[in-house]
Order: structure tokens, then sequence, then C-alpha cells
């Protein structure tokens, strides 16, 4: 066993692995150095070590490279990437490989510095701190080794006066995240703004974010200061950032690099000290490369990126999110505990989660509602998780076209028989597939098309125009009746109805204005 903390400081700068040798030896620690990467891999091999400090840029290697060996050679060994300013996004990478932390040359705060060493060398008790805060923000990670790299990642990251952009699919708890990060940042005593870029037309968006002067526009009575003011020294998020159109693009891009910006009518330059957290689940890089996106904001806003898995590649934490969004339906509606028996769990693991936590989270409030006595059955998750468990339904979606035709499927069979008894039959076959009466409406909905068409008389000419807006009439006026039958089993309750239809209360109330 070591007597002595012993680290390896691997830089081709000799400054920079003078300065840690002088540093560590003052405090008793032993201290390696190597200048190129082929030294690095020797001693390594070596000797053990506690910690290492590497650069990212090496003459021979590079230190993401060095990093990875050093983790499956020396597991317990943590460490700590340098790096310049240009190449922080390489740093928060690295963390996400597994690296400890990363500093920034030149190398200013002395003390910070020493603080850092310190906690490379108590990474347990450190761990314990990052796991309380995350429960007091409430923000469930779970053990999935993904998720725990890139919570490491973010609680690193938001001491850090950067930009972010995370990734990751509708419903994956982007907003969330951004939310600790605020928490865990030094602007954390500050406000949080959230702002959804796409909810907005392009007028209306440049006046949120940015504020208007009075008599800009009809209706613009007084001054209104924008999101970006009243997020003034604390943190915005903006999601759906995908969204923005070229013009407020441009708008972004400023304040990004000055912090400057002009109402909308204004003449006046404001300024604005504000972090920026953005979000999408659109391959931002792709837009750029199909000129829907400015290059040059994509990499202002991708200084640090952060991706957060979807919640298929978790499934081990499913179980942990399903008691914690149970303990909050029991807080939040006090009402009596409820637990999920072994099979509806076992139903719910195997599902694929297109939603992610949003769809999850709205699966239990739905099966704590449906749910009469204190166990939660199979019966009381929706129709779609129990056909998925037996291979029905909307499960085959999941499942490549490319491939889909050489499996030996009952189901395609069974389509194939319905095309030899007509194109319409077929068709209909299709429809409803989530629903466990889908024979029953199925033929209704034929028998209402039959009607329908034996009633056109088509031979006599009809207005198409006109009768698709008829029909686009009815289908509107199906779905608001649809809503009303859920919103009066649930006495009125928009966030029971809208588990009750498999969407968010935010759809529902969007619904709710559409079709009204």
């Amino acid at each position: 066993m070591l007597t002595k903390a012993r680290f390896l400081i691997v830089d081709d700068e000799q400054e920079v692995c003078n300065f840690f040798s002088y540093l560590l030896k003052n405090k008793g620690y032993e201290v390696e150095t190597a200048n190129t990467g082929k030294e690095a891999l020797a001693k390594i091999d070596s000797l053990q070590f506690n910690a290492a400090l590497v650069d990212l840029k090496l003459p021979d290697n590079d230190g993401l490279s060095i990093l990875k060996i050093i983790k499956e050679k020396q597991p317990k060994c943590e460490v700590i990437i340098i790096t310049g300013y240009s190449t922080v996004k390489s740093a928060v990478e690295a963390i996400q490989l597994g690296a400890f932390d990363y500093v920034e040359k030149p190398f200013v705060d002395i003390e910070e510095m020493e603080n850092l060493l310190e906690k490379a060398l108590n990474v347990r008790a450190n761990l314990e701190y990052i796991k309380r805060y995350q429960e007091e923000y409430g923000f469930v990670v779970g053990q999935n080794l993904k998720m725990l790299n890139l919570i490491a990642a973010a609680e690193k990251i938001a001491k850090k006066n950067i930009t972010v952009l995370i990734h990751g699919e509708t419903g994956t708890g982007k907003e969330v995240l951004a939310r600790y990060i605020h928490s865990v940042s030094h602007r954390s005593d500050r406000p949080f703004m959230a702002f959804n870029c796409g909810a907005f037309t392009e007028n209306l968006l440049e006046s949120e974010l940015f504020g208007h002067e009075k008599g800009a526009f009809t209706g613009a009575s007084v001054r209104k200061k924008g999101i970006f003011e009243l997020a003034h020294r604390g943190t915005l998020f903006l999601d759906e950032i995908d969204s923005a159109s070229p013009a407020i693009q441009v708008k972004l891009l400023r304040i990004l690099e000055t912090g400057e910006f002009l109402r909308v009518g204004g003449e006046e330059l404001c300024k604005a000290d504000v972090r920026v957290i953005a979000a999408t689940n659109a391959n931002l890089q792709a837009k750029v490369n199909d000129n829907q996106f400015r290059e040059d904001l994509f990499y202002r806003l991708d200084v640090a990126s952060l991706y957060i898995p979807p919640l298929r590649e978790r499934a081990e934490d499913i179980p942990l999110f399903i008691n914690f969004f149970l303990e909050k339906e029991m807080k939040d509606k006090k009402t009596q505990p409820k637990r999920i028996n072994a099979e509806a769990l076992e139903l719910m693991k195997n599902y694929p989660w297109p939603g992610n936590i949003r769809e999850l989270a709205n699966t239990v409030a739905q099966a704590t509602l449906l749910c009469n006595g204190p166990i939660i059955t199979p019966a009381d998750l929706p129709t779609k998780i129990q056909q998925k468990s037996r291979g029905e339904g909307p499960g085959t979606a999941a499942i490549p076209e490319n491939t889909r035709e050489a499996l030996p499927d009952n189901n395609q069979d069974r389509d194939k028989d319905k095309d030899k008894e007509g194109q319409e039959a077929a068709g209909y076959s299709k429809l409803f597939l989530a629903h466990p009466q889908r024979e029953k409406l199925s033929e209704l909905l034929e028998e209402f098309d039959k009607t329908l068409l034996d009633n056109l008389e088509i031979k006599n000419g009809i207005n198409l125009n006109l009768l698709q807006e008829d029909l686009k009439c009815w289908t509107d006026n199906t779905i608001k009746r649809i809503i009303g039958n859920a919103l009066d089993l649930t006495f009125g309750s928009q966030v029971k109805a809208a588990a009750l239809l498999g969407i968010t209360p935010r759809a529902l109330r969007y619904y709710l204005k559409e079709k009204n």
C-alpha cells in the first residue's frame, strides 16, 4: 500500500511539470512527471498513482487516450485534464469518459487548484456531497454509468461561466438538468428562466426574448422587459433552440458574443449578463450542414455539450424512477401509499418508453388514478404497455423497416390475408392498433366510410376542397368530445385527463385552445 499519495504530471511543457511538482512536494506528496505520452504510459505500467494531471495536447499522443488507459489499468486513479479554453469541449468529453475534473491554462487561482487536488484524493466524500446535492434539488440520477458520468460533467461545468448545449430526445429531462446546473453554479441565488423557442412566432419570439419599447407595434402600450433582461446575472434556458428563425439566430449570436441587444422598436443599447443553457432534440450539426442553422451560433452554443441518454438505454433505473414518481403522486395528491407489483414492474421495464421520463411520469400518474387498491397491477397500465410485452400493436414500429419483412411474424401473415380481401379492409386493419377495441372501432369506421361514399354521389360532381374542410371539422369536433369525456371522468382535472389520454397537461391545454 502507498504510504504517501502519488501524483503523475503529464505535460509537454516542462514549466507546468515543475509548477505542480513544487506545489505537491511541498504538501508531502510524491510526484512523477512525463513530457510525452510514451513516458506517461511507461510510468503507469511501473507505478501506482492516486491522481494524475494530464494535458489534452501531447506531441505523440492525446489526453483522452491517456485517460482511457489510466482508467483501464488503474481505475482508482483520479484524472484531472489540463486544457486551454479553446479545448473546453474536449475536456467535458473527458469528464464523461471518467475524468475527475479539468483545469484551464493559465493557472490563476492557486488556492482553487489546491482544493481541487485535495478533492481528487478524497473522491468518495465528494461523491456523497454531490449525491446529497442532487437529492436536495430533486434530480434523480440513478445508477446508470452514462448518467453518473453525465451528472459528474454537469456538476463540474456548472462552476465554469460557459455556455452549455444539452442534447436529448423529448422527455429525457433537459430542463431538469439545466435547473440542476443552475442550482450548483455561482449564479444559484439569481433567477433561472426557462423559455421554449418553438412556442412563438418570429415576431413574438423577438419581443419575448429582447423586450419592446412603447409603440413598437400595435398593442405595445408600455415598455416591456424581455427574458434576457429578467434573467440578468442568472441563467436562461432556451429549449428547442433549433426552432429559432435566421433573424433571431443573428440576435442571439450578438448577445452571446457581446452581451448587448436592442429592444424591439428601441434605439438604446441594452446589456445583460446571462448564462445561456440551450437544448435541442434535433441534430444541430446536420442542420448546420443543411444551412438551416447558423454555424457561428452553433459553435458559440456548443462550448460544453451534454447528451442525456434515452430511458431505454438505462432500463435498470426504471424501478427507481417509478418509486420516485409514486412517492411524488402520493405527496402531491395526499392519497394512500401505493406500490407496483412484480408483473407490472416487469412490463414497464420491457417497454421502450419513446416519450422517456415524461411518458413514465404520466404513466405512473395514470396508473395511480385508475388503481382502486394499494397495488398497481398490469390491468392498471395503458394498453400499449401490455401489448408491447406480447409483441402486439405499436411495438412493431420499433423494428427497422428493412428487416421487418424477414421476420416470421404472424401479424404480417394476417395482414397479407386481409390484403386479399381488398385494399380498403387492409387499410382499416392498421388503425386503432393501441386500442383494446380496435377491431370493433375499425368496423364502425369502415361502415361510416361506406355510408359516406354511397351518399356523396360523386357522379354528379363534388367540391373536394370543401369536403376536406368538412372532414377536418368533423375530426376536430370528435377530438373535442373525446377530451370533454376525459375531463368529465376526472371531474375537470386537466392533469388527470391528460394522463388518461396519454398526453402532457400542456398538450391538453393546447388542444383545448385550438379546438375551441
